[in-house]
């Protein structure tokens, strides 16, 4: 702000086109200010900041500017407590904030109509309160209104786009000039050696640091080209801005650059094989993100139903194309065209509740929101999340990525005593139970888990008198003996932090220790399978767990890598796309 308390700092973009100064500063309501300079941005740690003058006398689409002016009328949000707005891409549909509810009523490419209508009693000292509230919301969800300069938004003809709702809209409502630039327009995005060298190894993510260039200059998920130290080429990247990342990247240097629809059916070409098996299992992952070519975007089939999951802003833009493309190849393997459910699993603005899971077809879900899908033959309810839809979990009761390392155990469990740590619904326990162990103890301290445990083997015709259920803290399982005699394999399968009582859980900290319990509990000849998802561990998992087992008496035959399934592929310099290390340790 300006020391003036009758000037205000405007903050906005050009917008899709080119503008000469003279027509920004008609466009600010200020055609006499065209001597003084606008200014260009400085992106600090406290948001944007004046930077320096611009002498340009034509201005670049998307590019970020201030000016030191005070706003005029039509630049003005009006008072009223129901509105309506345009706005650019948003993520969520609907939802509440602080003050005001808002849902869109009408959606036309990246721009999005909104209603917004007041929840609290209007402020009588701010009768702008409900524009102030909603305006500040949409910013910090990085889709501000459009024509709203105060905030970073684009500097429209004819100004804002926000009126009362029981106003009928002006002709020029929707705007006919481009608000974003051009996608073949691919401006340059600089960075870092620092992150030059972190992509030229392989890491596909853009962190901001002091170098990073402005992401804006295009709408979220837009095609940028990677520019670095000595104009070096880095290949191309969509934009993100999901807190510090700021781009993920999209195609390599040279590389021919493959549309949606392809890099989805190659994707699903990479499975072939597990279509070819949905008899005995039909969930399985379809697309997995930056390892398939989609930054940002997973995609699950859970037996029926495709459940598509936005991991990133940059694939926004990608979800339209993705799911028609993936309907299509998947009808063959689905008894024709499956439905879809959408789940966006973003950062949201504090304290707001939005819709992020919504179907875009009838769910064949059951009674309580469910279904049940098949892995090897055994059967799982599943959750795939419709029951809260303003609460966006990954997560559906079963883990796909460990189905492997459940097969692998299936393999050679039988006869033996065996105990699933972190037991979740049982999915290990299932699996060694239908490889024919003699007894498998599920531990775990949410009964309301335990209870699906039970109901899986209930769904697969396990024998249920060879299951024992623990609702106990794990560490508190070992530390009291429980299951008596040593057991033959032992899963620990921890998340990364937890409440356990007054015990917290936390994998850095407690997974060490958890080991060396474990390990003098195994009976001569067993194994231990551990994973663990925590990337900022210094300490590979490996090492990790050689050191327990030795603190605990030594005698390690064996110890491999028990790695994700192959439908959760790996990209070499990713470690942030896998989801967990897994170590298979044997007793001699």
């Amino acid at each position: 702000m300006s020391d003036n308390p009758r000037v205000s700092w405007l903050y906005f973009r050009v917008p899709g086109l080119a503008l000469p100064q003279d027509e920004v500063w008609r466009r600010l309501g200020r055609p006499g200010a065209k001597k003084q300079p606008l200014c260009g941005v400085r992106f600090g740690p406290d948001g944007w900041e004046p930077g320096e003058p611009q002498r340009d006398a034509i201005l670049t689409a998307g590019r970020a500017l201030c000016a030191d002016v005070r706003p005029v009328r039509w630049l003005r949000p009006p008072e009223a407590t129901r509105l309506r707005l345009l706005c650019g891409p948003l993520a969520w549909p609907e939802g509440e904030a602080p003050g005001f509810r808002f849902h869109t009523v009408e959606v036309r490419g990246d721009l999005r109509e909104l209603e917004v209508g007041a929840t609290t009693p209007p402020d009588a000292e701010s009768p702008a309160w409900l524009a102030r509230c909603a305006l500040d919301w949409l910013a910090a969800a990085g889709a501000p209104a459009l024509g709203d300069v105060h905030r970073g938004g684009v500097l429209l003809r004819h100004g804002l786009r926000v009126r009362p709702a029981t106003e009928s809209a002006r002709d020029d409502w929707w705007p006919e000039e481009p608000i974003h630039p051009p996608d073949e327009m691919l401006p340059e995005l600089r960075v870092s050696a620092a992150t030059a060298r972190a992509l030229v190894g392989g890491h596909p993510w853009v962190r901001a640091d002091r170098e990073t260039g402005d992401p804006g200059i295009v709408r979220v998920g837009g095609r940028v080209r990677l520019m670095g130290p000595g104009g070096r080429d880095l290949g191309i990247a969509r934009t993100d801005g999901e807190g510090d990342l700021t781009a993920r990247r999209w195609s390599l240097p040279g590389e021919r650059e493959r549309d949606v629809a392809t890099r989805v059916e190659d994707a699903l070409a990479r499975r072939a094989g597990f279509h070819a098996g949905s008899a005995e299992t039909d969930a399985y992952r379809l697309i997995h993100g930056e390892a398939d070519g989609l930054p940002g975007l997973a995609i699950d089939r859970l037996g029926p139903l495709l459940r598509v999951i936005v991991q990133g802003r940059s694939a926004l833009p990608l979800v339209a194309d993705a799911i028609p493309a993936l309907r299509e190849c998947m009808a063959e393997h689905m008894d024709g065209l499956p439905p879809v459910l959408e789940i966006v699993n973003l950062r949201r603005p504090d304290q707001s509740r939005v819709l992020a899971v919504h179907p875009q077809q009838a769910l064949p879900l059951d009674s309580e929101g469910g279904l049940t899908v098949r892995e090897s033959g055994l059967r799982f309810w599943v959750d795939p999340g419709l029951n809260e839809r303003s609460r966006p979990r990954p997560g559906t009761g079963l883990f796909l990525d460990q189905r492997e390392n459940r097969a692998r155990l299936r393999a050679e469990a039988r006869g033996g005593r065996f105990a699933n740590l972190f037991a979740h619904t049982g999915a290990f326990s299932l699996a060694l139970l239908a490889g024919g162990a003699q007894e498998v103890w599920s531990v775990d301290l949410s009964g309301a888990y335990l209870r699906q445990a039970e109901a899986n083997l209930a769904l697969s015709g396990l024998d249920r008198a060879r299951h024992r259920v623990e609702r106990s803290d794990a560490r508190r399982f070992l530390e009291e003996g429980k299951g008596d005699a040593g057991f033959d394999g032992i899963v620990i399968d921890p998340p990364t932090a937890a409440a356990a009582g007054r015990r917290f859980w936390s994998v850095r900290k407690d997974l060490g220790p958890l080991l060396e319990r474990a390990w003098s509990r195994l009976a001569p000849g067993g194994w231990l399978l551990v994973t663990r998802n925590d990337r900022g561990a210094r300490t590979p998992l490996a090492r990790l767990a050689e050191e327990a087992a030795e603190r605990a008496g030594g005698h390690l035959d064996s110890i491999e890598d028990a790695p994700p399934s192959p439908d959760f592929p790996e990209l070499e310099g990713f470690p942030e796309g896998d989801p967990f290390e897994g170590q298979l340790l044997r007793k001699s």
